[in-house]
């Protein structure tokens, strides 16, 4: 066996694993109860141990990865590589999903829009980078914002604070258009939220940020992924079909 056969093998046995349906109700379980619990948790006690008070309408989300502002900023580091490293096989299970293989059907002639596999792979990279970013959120807390690290005058957690909410909002935006363009089994109305939801509140960032419109944005990311997370796991006619 060859080093690219080799390689090739480990690949789709982690795909394999990934995109497990019982591996995805887990992961997504564990962002819904574990990084949910610990941002509220690391909020609970920011607000009754910061020495100038902690609210989400003053303070930056990031904060809560900061000792200046909670005892315990471990925390929220915490929550973001949980819910960073548990997004990971909904991601690949969504693009599994929504884009299955023209291999995988038994008819040959059946049409596969080039337009959904665009769509699906855009939803599919900035939603990876959103994860990869997430992950980077906690590893490069407040704390950790080393200047050595700096990229274009912008510290690692700024970063990747920027990455996974881009990444995020338009892994969003992009499948919101998968599901209201094709025939996906998912509810329309989420299809609509994902492309105006995030995005909207991303562009009131950008133009006058507040930790208030931080907070909303990500409140906006977490009413599309839980929701959408529940309605992949409730319905069976969801799974993915094996490969043929």
């Amino acid at each position: 066996m060859t080093v690219r056969e080799s390689i090739n093998k480990v690949r789709a046995k982690l795909y394999s694993f990934a995109t497990n349906f019982k591996v995805v109700k887990i992961s997504a379980m564990g962002v819904m109860f574990g990084y949910i619990l610990l941002l509220i948790i690391g909020v609970i006690v920011a607000a009754l141990l910061d020495p100038d008070g902690y609210t989400i309408w003053d303070n930056w989300i990031s904060d809560l990865g900061s000792i200046n502002h909670t005892p315990a900023p471990y925390l929220y580091d915490i929550a973001c590589i949980i819910a960073g490293t548990m997004t990971i096989p909904l991601t690949y299970y969504m693009e599994k999903l929504l884009a299955p293989l023209p291999k995988r059907t038994k008819t040959r002639g059946e049409h596969y829009s080039r337009l959904r596999f665009r769509l699906s792979s855009y939803a599919f990279l900035f939603s990876i980078i959103g994860n990869f970013a997430y992950i980077g959120v906690g590893i490069f807390s407040a704390d950790r914002d080393y200047d050595f690290l700096s990229i274009l005058g912008m510290g690692p957690h700024g970063l990747m604070s920027y990455l996974a909410f881009g990444g995020f909002t338009f892994g969003a935006f992009f499948m919101g258009w998968v599901i209201i363009f094709y025939d996906t089994k998912i509810p329309k109305i989420l299809g609509i939220y994902g492309i105006l939801g995030p995005l909207i509140v991303t562009i009131l960032n950008l133009i006058d940020s507040t930790p208030l419109l931080e907070w909303m944005l990500l409140f906006s990311i977490l009413i599309w992924v839980i929701p959408l997370s529940l309605i992949v796991l409730m319905k069976p006619e969801l799974t993915p079909k094996r490969d043929d």
